[in-house]
């Protein structure tokens, strides 16, 4: 088994863990909040990483995140493995208003996952045509409805 080494940065936070014994993702924190403005906010988890060899992580949003007026900004978070500061969080104000209170209640719950990824090696490659498929180029709603 491998091991992710985390570094908490705040007295008595919550040490990231699953829900249960089968979840994917260690669940994050929103420790702290610095407001870029009324609708886009910064949350600190109060973790850094660092993930075994051969690894990165990924933040992505809890699923409890969508009965909010928040979602991730970015959508899904990519920590490389070299990266040791804290992971923080943008999260987008969709609601009515100004979205401070709203951020500032966010603080002591847990906002979104940590899951560790294996990292795959590839050469790129340019080609002047790819392999026919019989998909071909059929992109958005091409399977049907």
């Amino acid at each position: 088994m491998s091991t992710l080494r985390l570094q908490l940065h705040y007295p008595d936070m919550p040490v990231p863990q699953r829900a249960h014994p089968k979840d994917v993702g260690l669940d994050l924190t929103a420790m702290a909040l610095e407001s870029h403005n009324e609708r886009l906010f910064f949350i600190d988890t109060g973790v850094s990483v660092e993930p075994p060899e051969g690894f990165y992580v990924e933040v992505v949003a809890r699923s409890s995140l969508s009965k909010t007026d928040f979602i991730l900004a970015n959508s899904v978070g990519i920590i490389d493995p070299d990266y040791r500061g804290r992971i923080r969080l943008a999260l987008r104000y969709l609601g009515e208003g100004s979205g401070v209170e709203a951020a500032a209640e966010l603080i002591g719950r847990r906002v979104a996952q940590l899951i560790l990824r294996r990292r795959e090696e590839a050469t790129v490659e340019v080609v002047s045509e790819l392999g026919e498929t019989i998909r071909g180029i059929g992109g958005f709603g091409s399977s049907g409805s």
